[in-house]
């Protein structure tokens, strides 16, 4: 049994204080801000890859690319899931259910939520990819490529 001002977790007693600075930690390393810093960073990784700042061989950047494809591919699935926030879920008709209804609806869809983080990460991933394409020289076949596509599904 934990001793008073102590949280039990893993087996073993953890202070109170300890979890509210790591929960602290965790809000701020994984908050909006954050996520927006870490866009940001993206942009110039891109720009730097445009500008010849940095080259990656096409044997070096395919595996990453390709994880961070597959990366995407699941973000865009989770989009897909998370849809069902559209709507806030039906408490009743009464003030309280309606009050607690929309209280959840907007923190399901603020710049906190789950669905804002995974959205800002879509995007990291996607800038992350093109920044690699451009790093090794392989944006303009992939330009290409989609053009193609687009062109096949128009016949």
């Amino acid at each position: 049994m934990a001793e008073p001002g102590m949280n039990e977790g893993a087996g073993r007693a953890v202070p109170s204080d300890a979890l509210s600075k790591a929960m602290a930690a965790m809000d701020k390393s994984m908050g909006a801000k954050a996520m927006e810093e870490v866009t940001r960073s993206a942009d110039r990784l891109v720009e730097s890859a445009k500008s010849g700042g940095f080259r990656v061989t096409k044997e070096g950047a395919d595996p990453i690319i390709k994880v961070l494809e597959e990366f995407i591919k699941r973000t865009r699935e989770i989009s897909g899931d998370l849809q069902i926030f559209d709507k806030a879920p039906q408490l009743g008709n009464h003030a309280y259910g309606i009050k607690v209804a929309n209280f959840m609806h907007d923190a399901a869809n603020d710049g906190q939520s789950a669905r804002a983080a995974v959205e800002s990460l879509k995007i990291i991933l996607e800038k992350s990819r093109e920044a690699l394409l451009w790093a090794s020289s392989q944006y303009q076949e992939q330009e290409e490529l989609s053009k193609d596509a687009f062109r096949k599904l128009g016949d």
